[in-house]
């Protein structure tokens, strides 16, 4: 950033990148930038003296031929070493190329290179906090930065140039605080990387630039300053006329009669006063979204705010996304959003600010400093905005929020905390978005006049019941916690309770009656644990031991051991009541400096085990009697234990099915609820959906049409002569399906997606693919194998050059978004029942069983079924979608439910039955002749 400094940005392409020896350079470059613009490149490929590894052509496009004629690597040493001197060496991941480099230069007989290094991955995360990826081929395509042939070296050479550039422009945009602040912690930094930030800061100092009026400054944080929209106070009604219609969507969205449609018959109904509940199924392609968003809009101008509840965090942030870039431009008013998610989401600012002065790792300082310039951004303090696929850093959990009663009221963060924000802007949003699991625990405080509720992916909400509402006791990781902790309070090896009542933080008597109850809630809860065993689980046998509880033998147990119940009881309440009071002391005495750093830091640590604890208890409440006997018979309770000596024993706490929660929990507390969805019901499934969802039987169903052209855009194929499943030995099973799945994707190069019914089918077939050499020749991301779902997701959507194969499970059934050449080929391998041989669904079965209903037809069936559907609906997206969908389940053409799965198909579409052996040759053809027609 000096004027005078030459930058020489620098990438090699490698045979093999280890520093083991055995790899070679075949091509060098490097572009030069001075004075803030690019002035020279070198280029060059190398012969390697070996074979270019199969995978190195493939990803770099050089081939052994390209190098033939090359210089070998000594003959161009000397001019590589004389060009790199007196010049900062720049590299996207410096520690590869800079290394590697110096490594082949030592090899050749030269010096290895002593200059200064920056690296642009490092500046990148900082500096734009909130991009999915930081690989080079993605930065090129999100800051718009031409990038003609990735992974070679001279095109990378001048994308990393532009983008260091880019990044220097922003350096110097921060505030001259924020920037002395990235300097004390930019030690953290690989190289000489600090260096791009001290020079930055004193560009800025000597400019003087004053603060942006956006910002504002608390303590040494520099942040976004908090700003809301008025809330429309004149009553409007949703266009009625095509005319105005039009003139609203103009310039913005085209005028379609299907989602004009849908938008009517919603404002109809949040105008309604007789009808309370309304379920339409809306196809994909149809502008779903926006058909509801709009008239509820319109309706929120009525002295009404709209819950948008959907399936995930990662759906509510595709949802705020799309009201912030088209409805804050289409409407004719001004609209305020507020995301709400679990405390946990939240930067805790005070928590922050403390945490830039204790000592964490290099990992944990690159994140603060990422924080740091992201905090000049966000609005809302979600830690979802910086896209990270885990928050594992033991960063987040000192800094992540835990509720608005932890705060400190003393603080000078506490008028500008994101959670009190927040609550001061739902009092005039028009939208609160959240999700299901949200929505299930937190709609007590959403409980007035003026909510109305749309639950969108409305198919899931039964099964977040199912999951979110259960709760589960651990007598085990109780009794670990505990132990953890008294150990942290009597510990003389580094700070301990003692020292603490020496400095009169707190009393003898305080700390002997903390000790007491926590002492109590280890010892009492494991003797309460023994006796659960003994009572209910005596006959134990190998693996795994589920048993269910009755509500009557359940609460005759509790009855019998009244006694220790009520003792941990009590200590549990003193606990809490102990560790707000010791919070309270802490944050005094942190604000008035009467605790030394040692002490600070030990008290953070001892919190943190004592919140653990906390949360623990959640679930100690369902054994409050009065709460047992006014539950009803739907609850489900039972006892897991493992045969190991070190497993836990868990009681758990949950809903046999969503509807047995939902209408007196959820509905009543909203003026209309409206439910949308896109696998929503079939013809045979409509009463199991009204059922599941807890609607009455004259509730409304409505499908509307799907403006996709099925005939022209998909084909399915029933593969007749597929193993079954459940007659075929499991190896041979497995080895049908990798046999077939390696001929059609080899045949067919295109994104393909194959689902499974568990992570254990895919791993096995994952590896015949793999003994089968498919591996070797495409991407195959397997989930279970080689990522996370979100991590895979994202490396299946950035590669769809690569034509990848993702074989996946769970949720890539639904919610999944891959329109046109992200998604080409979908594969399900079988029909997607339910493992009817967990404790969960025998249960359910039972409970079926004595209500007179079939348990396969009235649950399995229709559930394998939406879950097919809603499989298939990942395969067209948009109206320039083609695609096959294949389904390797003779059961569907053999089996009297067979024509219960056919309903999922559009009308149009055309579906074909075919042999194993005809199977590839036939998604061939018709990919071909889709692409022609398109």
């Amino acid at each position: 950033m000096t004027k005078s400094k030459t930058y020489a940005v620098v990438d090699l392409e490698m045979t093999n990148p280890t520093l083991d020896g055995s790899g070679r350079i075949i091509q060098f470059s490097c572009t030069f930038i001075e004075k803030g613009q690019i002035t020279d490149t070198f280029s060059t490929l190398i012969d390697p003296q070996l074979p270019i590894p199969p995978e190195v052509q493939k990803l770099t496009g050089i081939n052994n031929n390209d190098v033939r004629k090359a210089p070998l690597f000594i003959d161009v040493a000397e001019t590589i070493y004389a060009l790199l001197q007196d010049t900062v060496f720049v590299a996207h991941n410096i520690m590869q190329d800079y290394r590697f480099l110096n490594a082949e230069l030592e090899r050749a007989g030269f010096p290895p290179l002593e200059l200064k290094g920056i690296d642009t991955v490092q500046l990148a995360q900082i500096l734009l906090p909130t991009l999915p990826s930081y690989r080079l081929v993605d930065l090129g395509k999100y800051l718009g930065i031409a990038h003609d042939r990735p992974h070679q070296a001279d095109s990378d050479t001048y994308v990393t140039a532009e983008l260091f550039l880019l990044l220097q422009k922003r350096a110097q945009k921060l505030p001259v605080e924020t920037l002395a602040k990235l300097c004390q912690l930019s030690s953290a930094l690989i190289y000489d990387t600090a260096d791009f930030f001290k020079e930055a800061y004193q560009i800025k100092k000597k400019s003087g630039s004053p603060l942006s009026h956006e910002l504002m400054q608390v303590e040494e944080l520099i942040i976004r300053r908090p700003s809301f929209v008025a809330k429309s106070e004149r009553p409007l009604d949703f266009p009625k006329t095509k005319a105005e219609q039009k003139e609203l969507f103009s310039g913005v969205i085209e005028w379609r009669k299907e989602q004009v449609n849908l938008m009517e018959t919603i404002s109809t109904f949040l105008d309604s006063k007789e009808e309370k509940q309304l379920l339409i199924e809306a196809p994909t392609g149809m502008g779903k979204t926006l058909g509801y968003l709009i008239p509820a809009a319109y309706t929120a101008t009525k002295n009404k705010r709209i819950v948008l509840s959907t399936a995930t965090t990662a759906l509510q942030m595709q949802l705020a996304d799309e009201i912030k870039q088209t409805l804050t431009t289409l409407l004719p008013f001004e609209v305020e959003t507020v995301i709400l998610k679990g405390n946990q989401h939240y930067l805790d600012l005070d928590k922050f600010w403390r945490s830039l002065s204790q000592p964490y790792n290099n990992n944990s300082r690159l994140l603060q400093m990422k924080i740091l310039v992201w905090l000049l951004q966000t609005k809302t303090g979600d830690l979802d905005e910086l896209r990270l696929t885990t928050q594992q850093d033991p960063l987040f959990e000192n800094v992540a929020h835990t509720g608005v009663l932890g705060l400190d009221k003393a603080s000078s963060f506490y008028s500008v905390d994101y959670l009190r924000l927040r609550a001061i802007a739902q009092k005039n949003a028009t939208f609160l978005v959240t999700n299901h699991a949200y929505l299930l625990n937190h709609a007590s405080e959403l409980e007035t006049d003026e909510f109305e509720l749309i639950v969108d992916e409305a198919q899931n909400l039964p099964q977040a019941v199912i999951k979110n509402v259960q709760q589960v006791l651990d007598f085990d990781e109780i009794k670990i916690l505990s132990d953890s902790l008294l150990v942290k309070m009597e510990s003389k090896v580094s700070f301990s309770f003692a020292q603490l009542i020496e400095q009169k933080f707190v009393t003898q008597e305080q700390y002997r009656r903390f000790q007491k109850n926590v002492q109590v809630l280890d010892h009492v809860t494991w003797e309460l644990r023994q006796r659960f065993i003994e009572r209910f689980l005596r006959l134990r046998s190998a693996g795994i031991i589920e048993c269910p509880l009755s509500k009557k033998r359940f609460l005759g147990f509790l009855k019998e051991n009244i006694g220790l119940i009520t003792k941990i009881t009590k200590a549990h309440m003193a606990f809490l009541q102990d560790i707000v009071a010791f919070k309270q002391l802490f944050f005094t005495a942190t604000r008035t400096k009467q605790l030394a750093q040692t002490a600070e830091l030990y008290l953070l640590e001892f919190f943190k085990l004592a919140d653990q604890l906390a949360t623990s208890f959640l679930a100690w409440a369902n054994l409050s009697f009065e709460k047992l006997e006014t539950s009803t018979d739907q609850q489900l309770i039972w006892l897991s234990l493992a045969s190991q000596e070190t497993a836990h024993l868990r009681l758990h706490f949950s809903y046999l099915e969503g509807g047995d929660f939902l209408k007196q929990n959820i509905y009543r507390k909203f003026q209309h609820t409206l439910f949308l969805g896109a696998g929503l019901f079939t013809k045979e499934t409509r009463a199991y959906t009204l059922r599941q969802l807890d609607l009455p039987k004259e509730t409304r169903l409505l499908n509307f049409k799907s403006s996709f052209d099925y005939e022209k855009q998909a084909t399915a194929f029933l593969v007749k002569d597929a193993p079954n499943v459940l007659q075929t030995p499991p190896e041979l099973y497995l080895d049908y399906l990798a046999q077939t799945l390696a001929e059609l994707t080899t045949t067919n190069k295109c994104q393909t997606m194959i689902l499974f019914n568990s992570l254990d089918e895919i791993a096995k077939v994952y590896d015949r693919l793999a003994t089968l050499g498919l591996t070797k020749e495409r991407e195959v991301l397997a989930q279970g194998v080689n990522g996370s779902p979100e991590k895979l997701k994202k490396r299946f959507v950035l590669d769809q050059d690569k034509k990848a194969i993702l074989l996946a499970t769970g949720t890539f059934f639904e919610g999944v978004d891959l329109p046109e050449k992200l998604l080409e080929l979908l594969v399900i391998v079988r029909l997607p029942f339910q493992a009817p041989n967990t404790l969960f669904n025998q249960v359910r079965y039972e409970r079926a069983k004595e209500k007179g209903l079939d348990p396969f037809w009235n649950i399995t069936v229709p559930e394998a079924v939406l879950r097919l559907k809603q499989g298939f609906g990942r395969l067209i997206r948009t109206p320039n979608d083609k695609g096959a969908f294949v389904l390797l389940d003779e059961r569907i053409l053999s089996k009297s439910y067979g024509s219960e799965f056919m309903q999922v198909f559009p009308e149009k579409l055309p579906v074909k039955v075919v042999l194993t052996k005809e199977l590839s040759a036939q998604v061939k053809d018709f990919l071909a002749l889709a692409k022609e027609n398109f």
